[in-house]
């Protein structure tokens, strides 16, 4: 069994961590004034500022500006110093799509919500994702967290490659198999331009530097694996063009858009693959959407895979998806250390018999 034919905790090839949301109860509005006193009172209690209470100005963030001294509310914007901070943010930029998360939802309504934003170019992608222009995926969520004046938690800005060229003159033939962690985490550190930690790679992926507790064996074999790895991400990053097979489904026929939905993929930068061996390194799908669903060429062929769908005994056919994917940036967010691909191609089959479904460009 190949790498990519396991995964963590399921069946499935790969693993998929998806929506980023995070809920917490919080008591309502009408109780703050006791929870402010009692606030107060508490020694060492500084996670939230409650009305009566002073406040701690937040730290500087790394090449942006420092935060306002003035007060603001919760649900003013902050968006001149996240204009400087753009400004600041000097290269090539691409867009990134933030998430906003909102933890405290019992609150009363805020205007820290995604919203077209003329001052500093942000779009409302959804009712909690908005897009921000930056040079990378970490600079996006500093200008997040400025704009909103650090008083509300930001996600993961994922690159959009929705204004991305495809370059159809690569054959999908010649695209790689991605199947292992160390495929990734080469491709991280360098689609990121960040040195890299090989020594740190060597003790996660080699095997026989891992199965040695001998300090002078493995700096012997540190002098062979360095150069291997690095020559490996530098002919990754030459052809960034790669392959995943992904667990997915097939759901019922939809008589309006004459289509059958694609689930459980994941392309719109919300969910992430994992390898078995990689659970920090992830890669992280951007797709059109036109590729999120299957349109037979006619009603027999609509009715066929419409009988395999209600035959499989579930409200959905399992299927293989084979993604065509070229890598375009990084993202990096608590723990994780995410690729994101654009989706080139996807060539999908049944699960149970392998029988082509549809190729999809």
């Amino acid at each position: 069994m190949t790498d990519s034919q396991k995964f963590r905790n399921d069946p499935a090839p790969v693993s998929r961590r998806g929506a980023f949301f995070a809920f917490a109860s919080r008591a309502p509005r009408d109780h703050l004034p006791i929870a402010a006193a009692i606030a107060c009172l508490a020694i060492g209690l500084a996670a939230v500022t409650f009305a009566g209470c002073s406040k701690k100005e937040a730290a500087p963030i790394a090449d942006g500006p420092a935060p306002s001294t003035k007060e603001l509310a919760r649900d003013e914007w902050h968006d001149d110093a996240a204009a400087a901070a753009m400004e600041k943010d000097g290269g090539k930029k691409n867009i990134y799509v933030c998430v906003f998360k909102f933890s405290d939802m019992n609150q009363r309504p805020t205007s820290v919500v995604a919203m077209d934003r003329p001052k500093i170019g942000a779009k409302k992608v959804s009712m909690n994702e908005e897009s921000i222009q930056a040079t990378s995926a970490d600079q996006a969520h500093k200008i997040a967290e400025i704009a909103v004046n650090y008083s509300l938690e930001i996600g993961p800005c994922t690159r959009d490659s929705s204004g991305t060229a495809i370059d159809k003159s690569v054959p999908l033939s010649s695209y790689a198999d991605l199947k292992s962690g160390l495929q990734l985490g080469l491709l991280y550190y360098g689609l990121g331009g960040k040195s890299l930690p090989a020594e740190d790679l060597a003790g996660s992926f080699d095997p026989d530097y891992q199965s040695t507790a001998d300090t002078f064996k493995r700096q012997d074999l540190f002098k062979a694996i360095q150069p291997q790895m690095e020559a490996q991400e530098k002919q990754e990053l030459a052809s960034p063009y790669f392959k995943i097979k992904v667990a997915a489904a097939l759901g019922h026929y939809d008589a309006q858009t004459k289509s059958f939905p694609l689930l459980q993929l994941g392309m719109d930068g919300n969910s992430r693959i994992t390898l078995y061996n990689a659970p920090d390194y992830g890669l992280v799908l951007r797709g059109d959407v036109r590729l999120d669903s299957i349109t037979p060429a006619s009603e027999d062929q609509a009715r066929a895979l419409e009988a395999k769908v209600s035959a499989s005994g579930a409200i959905q056919l399992p299927v293989d998806v084979d993604v065509y994917v070229e890598v375009l940036d990084t993202l990096t967010y608590a723990s994780r250390k995410d690729v994101v691909g654009q989706v080139v191609a996807l060539h999908v089959s049944e699960q149970q018999t392998g029988t082509v479904i549809a190729d999809l460009q």
